[in-house]
């Protein structure tokens, strides 16, 4: 594949991927966003260095409201992959308006890959989906997996796949489906529980942990899942879903917080805040990433402790921009 279209290339996966492809391979890039670039501490391909402008080229529009123009765009470029980062996330937030979640999650990949699938240019489409999809689950929960999701979020996102999935029966639409264990890294948003944590200890302010932090998540590095989504743009089998994961890696958010305040020299029991659990909060996502490792020869390469003390090495570096950015969620309506 030699040219990519990136939904959503500026979100934290979306600007890793882009990141990799300009590291890693001589492809040309699209981009397309919703919002304008961000500061380049938020962008990977920007941090540190200048974007080769030959080889990507930015565009802001939105899925649900710029279709026909993304369409143009695509039909003047001609990617031979599309891989679409775009979701409205953020779980709690999609009980206040589901019904954005579902435009965005659903109806904007039903109108997007209705239309490019009579491209004759397309010949991958990537599906960056989600483990909330099965809600709750066991341990190492294989792509064969029920599906039981359990917020507007997860049934939002679990519509969309579903739909594709329909194309890829019909008409052989040459789509595969990624869903990664939570991802964290540098350049994430600071409203996630890694970077909050290192802003919120240099602040002094104290951790919110829901339902005491219990909830147990498998965590991934960007990096890791931009490598992983390049191996299933060239190696996955059309119609598949592949899981991103470390290998029996299970951790307590409560855990997670603990080793951030012990890598900032902060007591943890005086940095934190036990409130009641989220509703519809899924208590495990564990997931069984063999058939990845088996079929894409992937594998994650970055240690999960050099990764946090990552994020907390960036907070520290980039702290005058970061100190004066907004640290909690903030919703753009569609």
């Amino acid at each position: 594949m030699n040219r990519y279209l990136v939904l959503a290339s500026n979100s934290f996966t979306g600007a890793h991927f882009v990141d990799f492809l300009l590291g890693h391979t001589d492809a040309e890039i699209l981009g397309i966003s919703r919002s304008p670039e961000y500061d380049p501490v938020f962008l990977p391909y920007r941090y540190g260095k200048k974007v080769n402008s030959k080889r990507f080229v930015f565009k802001q529009l939105d899925v649900n409201r710029d279709l026909d123009e993304i369409l143009e765009a695509a039909d003047s470029f001609r990617p031979d992959c599309v891989v679409n980062f775009s979701a409205q996330g953020e779980v709690r937030n999609s009980w206040k308006w589901p019904e954005q979640w579902f435009e965005t999650n659903c109806l904007s990949v039903v109108r997007l890959t209705d239309a490019i699938r009579q491209r004759d240019y397309l010949q991958r489409y990537v599906a960056i989906s989600t483990p909330e999809v099965y809600g709750s689950t066991g341990l190492d929960t294989r792509e064969n997996e029920n599906y039981r999701p359990s917020t507007p979020y997860a049934v939002s996102k679990l519509s969309g796949d579903l739909h594709v999935m329909t194309l890829v029966k019909r008409y052989d639409f040459p789509a595969v489906f990624t869903r990664a264990a939570n991802l964290y890294g540098i350049h994430q948003q600071l409203y996630r529980i890694i970077p909050r944590t290192a802003i919120f200890l240099k602040l002094g302010r104290k951790i919110t942990l829901h339902g005491g932090g219990e909830t147990e998540r498998a965590f991934i590095h960007a990096r890791d899942v931009a490598r992983a989504t390049f191996a299933a743009v060239n190696m996955g089998r059309t119609g598949e879903v592949y899981h991103l994961a470390p290998q029996g890696a299970l951790r307590s958010i409560r855990s997670v917080v603990k080793k951030i305040c012990e890598l900032m020299g902060r007591p943890f029991e005086d940095s934190v805040e036990m409130i009641d659990e989220n509703f519809g909060q899924d208590a495990r996502f564990s997931l069984d990433a063999s058939k990845a490792r088996d079929e894409l020869d992937w594998h994650p390469q970055e240690n999960f402790e050099s990764g946090l003390q990552e994020v907390v090495t960036w907070v520290e570096d980039n702290w005058e921009t970061i100190s004066c950015q907004p640290l909690e969620y903030k919703h753009i309506h569609n």
